[in-house]
């Protein structure tokens, strides 16, 4: 479990901690030693009545200041490692809560998802048994109404397959201490992929650059999307652009009220990509939007993002599962970036199977 490994993880932190600690206590030490010392030297010269030996016990004195000097300087190094070690042991302990709270929830989503299947079994029975009884108690009406059989052939013409409609938001604003992602460059593989993909005509891509919030609702109401991606920036939310012309700007919206928005709709997505930094944490808000979500657990490069994406469309336009177009565009992360971590989490409601999920079904 997710909780699990970072309660390794933060054990491991601790371990550093005290270690650091234990470095710290002997470079405080030795500089004490070394103070007391040089103090010593210093005291000795001064009752010495030969100017020689103050000299020498003044050089002894100095070369134990450089000591001091030496040792403060260690310890300055070390308490910003420590510092550095505690920002990241609180950030671990901020992820272990909420994968705790994650798995708690889906814990409970399982239990009352089971409950509500077994409703539904006993449901359904007492509807069978009751067509079943009503079936029997017309049988022998029907035997003698009826004179000969009248046959009408029906012809209905089998349904064209439905495109599916995948909303992509890039949005990579100019934002203080962020470096600007390369996000045309990956929608513009992924179009390439696309155009060269077995069914491609029933890909149907709409891309909005330069993402506002009012591209997604937009996107929502008039493109009514079977995949909604987004790539860009995260970090609590996602990190939208302004689409001011004049003064540039970014938004952080939530992810509970990206959600909130992508459930107010008639028609659901069925797939959300959130292809952007540790986006795992909005997996559980997402879920109450689409039956499945693609996220990260960690940092994504601009170029592991473009192969995932490229990749992943590739298969899924050659009406592969979603669980086994996740599997290709890892292995082909791992192929051109062998140094890359596997940072892909695909997660799905109960009773839904991506490695099953197809999304694009030629007839």
């Amino acid at each position: 479990m997710q909780s699990d490994q970072y309660k390794r993880e933060i054990a491991s932190i601790q371990r550093d901690i005290g270690k650091i600690r234990a470095d710290i206590g002997k470079e405080e030490e030795n500089a004490r030693k070394a103070r007391t010392a040089a103090a010593s030297k210093r005291t000795t010269a001064l009752r010495s009545s030969s100017q020689s030996i103050r000299d020498s016990y003044n050089r002894q004195a100095e070369s134990e200041v450089r000591k001091v000097e030496t040792a403060e300087k260690k310890i300055g190094a070390l308490q910003a490692k420590m510092a550095s070690t505690l920002d990241r042991l609180s950030g671990k302990e901020r992820s272990l809560q909420n994968a705790e709270r994650n798995e708690q929830a889906a814990r409970n989503r399982a239990e009352d998802q089971r409950r509500r299947k077994e409703k539904s079994n006993q449901d359904a029975k007492d509807r069978a048994d009751a067509r079943r009884r009503l079936e029997e108690r017309n049988h022998a009406r029907e035997i003698a109404r009826i004179n000969r059989p009248t046959i009408h052939h029906v012809f209905i013409k089998e349904p064209e397959p439905e495109k599916l409609r995948v909303l992509y938001l890039t949005a990579s604003p100019a934002t203080p201490n962020l470096d600007a992602l390369r996000v045309d460059a990956e929608v513009n593989n992924v179009l390439k992929a696309l155009r060269s993909a077995k069914h491609k005509d029933l890909v149907e891509l709409q891309h909005r650059p330069a993402a506002t919030m009012e591209d997604l609702v937009d996107g929502i109401n008039d493109h009514r999307p079977h995949v909604v991606h987004f790539s860009g920036h995260a970090d609590g939310g996602l990190l939208f652009d302004t689409a001011d012309p004049i003064a540039a700007g970014d938004q952080l919206v939530g992810y509970e009220a990206v959600a909130r928005v992508l459930a107010a709709t008639d028609h659901p997505p069925t797939l959300i990509v959130l292809n952007a930094c540790r986006t795992a944490e909005a997996v559980e808000q997402m879920l109450e939007a689409a039956p499945v979500v693609i996220a990260t657990n960690d940092t994504v490069g601009d170029a592991s993002s473009a192969i995932f994406a490229t990749h992943f469309y590739g298969a899924i336009a050659a009406a592969q599962t979603i669980g086994h177009a996740v599997v290709q565009a890892r292995e082909m992360i791992a192929i051109a970036l062998p140094d890359e971590p596997d940072v892909i989490r695909v997660s799905a409601v109960e009773g839904v199977a991506p490695e099953e999920l197809q999304l694009v079904r030629p007839t």
